[in-house]
C-alpha cells in the first residue's frame, strides 16, 4: 500500500555548542489525520473520545468501513497544578485510578520507593510526571520477547518491557505518588512504520500494530496522553484509540470487527494537515523523544518560511547554518524550517533552492530567544 507523504516535512537542527546531549524536541502546532479503514468482515468499534489535547471521532461508518479523524493540539501544557495533589482535588469517580491492579502493583515497595525518590524535588504535577517519565525512558529497555514478564513489578525488577510493561510500570509509579493514571489500548496504522514515515520528527517508532500508552490526570487541565517510547504529554495522530481501562465506551465490542492488517484491514489516509514545528530542546531524558512546551523556553530557535516573489512556497531547497567556520547543511520541504537548540550568539543562515538566487542572513540571537525569519528568494528564470 502506498501512503501520501506528510504535508510538511520540516527540519530541525541541533548545533552542539552547549552542554546538552539529548535532542528531545519540543513541538508546537496541530496535526490532523483522516483515515479510511476497511475490512471485508467489518471494522472494530472505535470510540469518539477527547481529552485536553487529543480528539478522535468516527465521521462515517458502514458495515465494512469507517472514516476516522484524529486531531492533536500541541499548544503549551499550561498546568500549574501543585504536587502532591490533595485528594479532595481528585473527583471520587477518578480515585480508582490511584489504586493497584493485577499487573499494576502500585503498593510494591520497590516501585513506590523509587517513585517517591524521583519526585522528592517536584513542586508541580508536571515536574513529578516528568521526573518519573524521564527515568522510565532512560532506564527501561524495550523487550517484547516471549519470556519477558510485562507486569509492573517484573519490569521494575528486570528493567525490560514492551509497550505493555512500560505502560503498567508507568501507571504504578504515578499512582504510588498520588497522580491518577490509566491504561490506553490502541492501534498504530501499518503506514506508521511502513509507508507514512519511519520517523516522527526524527524519533524512530517501534513497529506498528496493537499498542499501549498512558493517560495522566492534571487537576487543572484534565487528562492527557503520553507514549513513553516516543513522546511526553502527547501522542501523535497515528495513535488510534480502541479503549481505555476503567472508562465506559459503549458499545465496547463489535462482533466480527477487525483492526489488524494481518486480518485484511486496510488503512488509507484520506486527508492530512500537519503544522507542527520544533520550537525548543530539553536536556532530559537522555534518550531523544518528543514533547510539548510545559515550562519556559530552554534554548534558542530560528524558524520561518521560504517563499518566492509571488508569495508561493518554495517546495524544496536547503539551509546552511553557520557558526564561525562551522556549518551544517540540511534540506527543507514545503517552504518551512526550524532550527532549535541554539545558544545566544551570531549566526549566518544561507538559503538555497534550485532555480532561485541564494540568500544569506546574519542573525543575532539571545539565549532562549525565538526568532522568526521569513525569507523570499528571487526566481533566476
Amino acid at each position: 500500500m502506498t501512503f501520501p507523504p506528510l504535508f510538511f516535512l520540516l527540519i530541525s537542527l541541533f548545533i552542539p555548542q552547549h552542554p546538552l546531549k539529548a535532542e528531545t524536541k519540543v513541538l508546537t502546532g496541530k496535526h490532523i489525520v483522516i483515515y479510511d479503514i476497511v475490512n471485508p468482515i467489518g471494522v472494530e468499534y472505535l470510540p469518539n473520545y477527547s481529552n485536553k489535547f487529543y480528539k478522535q471521532e468516527v465521521l462515517t461508518s458502514d458495515e465494512f468501513s469507517k472514516r476516522l479523524i484524529v486531531e492533536i493540539d500541541l499548544s503549551p501544557l499550561n498546568s500549574s497544578a501543585m504536587f502532591p495533589i490533595p485528594l479532595k482535588e481528585i473527583p471520587n469517580n477518578m480515585q480508582k485510578f490511584l489504586t493497584a491492579e493485577q499487573n499494576i502493583q502500585t503498593n510494591d515497595p520497590m516501585i513506590s520507593e523509587k517513585a517517591r525518590e524521583l519526585v522528592k524535588e517536584a513542586k508541580y504535577v508536571h515536574e513529578a510526571f516528568a521526573a518519573i517519565a524521564d527515568w522510565l525512558i532512560d532506564t527501561v529497555i524495550y523487550d517484547a520477547g516471549p519470556g519477558v514478564r510485562q507486569d509492573a513489578r517484573s519490569v521494575m525488577t528486570t528493567k525490560r518491557g514492551s509497550c505493555v510493561g512500560i505502560t503498567c510500570l508507568s501507571i504504578a509509579m504515578l499512582r504510588s505518588v498520588g497522580i491518577p493514571a490509566r491504561y490506553a489500548h490502541g492501534y498504530l496504522p501499518p503506514g506508521y512504520d511502513w509507508g507514512i514515515s519511519k520517523k516522527y520528527w526524527g524519533i524512530r517508532i517501534n513497529g506498528g500494530g496493537f499498542h499501549a500508552w498512558i493517560e495522566v490526570y492534571y487537576p487543572d487541565i484534565g487528562w492527557t496522553f503520553s507514549d513513553l517510547e516516543h513522546s511526553k504529554d502527547f501522542v501523535d495522530p497515528f495513535h488510534i484509540l480502541r479503549y481505555i481501562d476503567g472508562v465506559e465506551h459503549t458499545p465496547r465490542y463489535y462482533k466480527g470487527g477487525e483492526m489488524d492488517v494481518e486480518n485484511a484491514t486496510t488503512y488509507t489516509i484520506f486527508r492530512e494537515e500537519n503544522t507542527t514545528l520544533p520550537v525548543d530542546q530539553l536536556p532530559s531524558p537522555g534518550k531523544a523523544i518528543l514533547g510539548r512546551q510545559r515550562a519556559a523556553q530552554q534554548l534558542g530557535t530560528i524558524y520561518g518560511s521560504v517563499i518566492d516573489n509571488n508569495e508561493k512556497i518554495i517546495p524544496k531547497g536547503k539551509v546552511t547554518l553557520w557558526k564561525g567556520s562551522k556549518g551544517r547543511v540540511f534540506p527543507f520541504e514545503q517552504g518551512r524550517y526550524s532550527i532549535i537548540g541554539l545558544k545566544g550568539g551570531n549566526y549566518r543562515v544561507a538559503f538555497e533552492a534550485d532555480g532561485y538566487s541564494g540568500l544569506d542572513k546574519d542573525i543575532t540571537i539571545r539565549d532562549k530567544e525565538m526568532v522568526n525569519i521569513n525569507v523570499k528568494l528571487n526566481d533566476k528564470r
